[in-house]
């Protein structure tokens, strides 16, 4: 898809798998950690001392909350999770689902922080954003990512042909590439869209930025699979109206419906369809969500935020302050 691989290529970057004994040393020394997709044996190290650490964490249940009923699944939540439960163990959630999946295995819930995935934050002209968006002939509807069965991007495509059949003026762009474009192009080709859906293969990082800059509408589709979504930030980054799937691990943080975006109900092909038509019916709307994505992403969810909350969040905790009570709403916001 484009992207680097960073292992070898910052100095703040320490190879576990090369040098165990200095990851172990991290996990027994250091004030704070936060765990991520590692050995078990790391966060055990830590919870013997009862130090104070974090695991960063997409949902635990996307295959259906049911399965925390099978005996592996339970397991892996118990070793990662609820076996530290009363230890000095807590949870920044890049999911809005995270901390409900854990409650219903017995995880405090109280001990669960908003959280998240920061792609790089630019800061843009406004003005010259719109200026360049209001240059497209219909309004430009986009989709980038990989077409995957979870990302749903065939709902979009069906939404785009039923504006078609009310005489509603928009293009659809999809950047992207994998096993659900075949799907795609044969409904295209067997409902005669090619003048309203345009199909472009997987492009680099910078090229996709360049497209959400000029797009007036970005549609994530997914379903409960998809953990957070980060190209859900990256679009607000480009004052894209958003029109997001409620199943997608990001929409509850960092959409607020009717505000700086909308979220539509999961495979409502028929709400997405009107959530489309209201945007595409109305430039002021659009920008006026775009706007209010923009703020969203470059005032409240950057890196810079979160690592200053954090550090915040780890001061009031050590100090057994009302660690709960910090912020409001976004990075290291207590989940309600």
């Amino acid at each position: 898809m484009g992207y680097e691989d960073m292992n070898a290529k910052y100095p703040f970057v320490l190879r576990a798998y090369e040098d165990s004994a200095a990851a172990e040393k991290i996990a027994l020394e250091y004030d704070a950690v936060i765990f991520g997709a590692c050995p078990t044996n790391y966060i055990a190290l830590r919870m013997e001392e009862n130090k104070l650490s974090f695991r960063f964490c997409e949902r635990s249940l996307k295959k259906g909350t049911w399965r925390r009923f099978i005996p592996r699944t339970r397991r892996k939540i118990y070793e990662g999770y609820t076996k530290y439960k009363k230890k000095k163990l807590y949870i920044l959630g890049a999911s809005s689902y995270a901390a409900s999946d854990l409650a219903l295995c017995g995880f405090d819930k109280k001990k669960c922080f908003q959280w998240g995935y920061f792609p790089a934050v630019y800061e843009k002209d406004l003005e010259a954003v719109f200026c360049g968006k209001r240059e497209n002939k219909v309004p430009e509807i986009l989709y980038a990512g990989r077409l995957l069965p979870l990302k749903h991007v065939l709902d979009t495509v069906k939404a785009v042909h039923n504006l078609k059949k009310q005489n509603i003026e928009a293009h659809f762009t999809i950047v992207g590439e994998g096993e659900s474009a075949e799907g795609i192009k044969k409904y295209v080709e067997k409902y005669d869209l090619s003048d309203r859906v345009d199909m472009l293969p997987f492009t680099s990082p910078e090229r996709v930025r360049e497209y959400m800059d000029r797009a007036d509408i970005f549609v994530f589709s997914s379903n409960f699979y998809e953990g957070w979504g980060a190209v859900v930030n990256e679009a607000m980054n480009s004052a894209c109206a958003l029109v997001v799937s409620h199943a997608v691990g990001s929409a509850a943080y960092l959409i607020r419906s009717g505000e700086n975006g909308y979220v539509y109900k999961f495979a409502d092909v028929g709400e997405l369809m009107e959530k489309l038509k209201a945007l595409v019916n109305d430039r002021e709307l659009r920008e006026s969500f775009g706007s209010e994505a923009y703020k969203t992403i470059t005032e409240l969810w950057t890196a810079e935020v979160a690592a200053e909350r954090f550090i915040e969040l780890c001061k009031a905790i050590e100090r057994d302050e009302d660690y709960r009570s910090l912020y409001v709403s976004g990075p290291c916001s207590a989940v309600k």
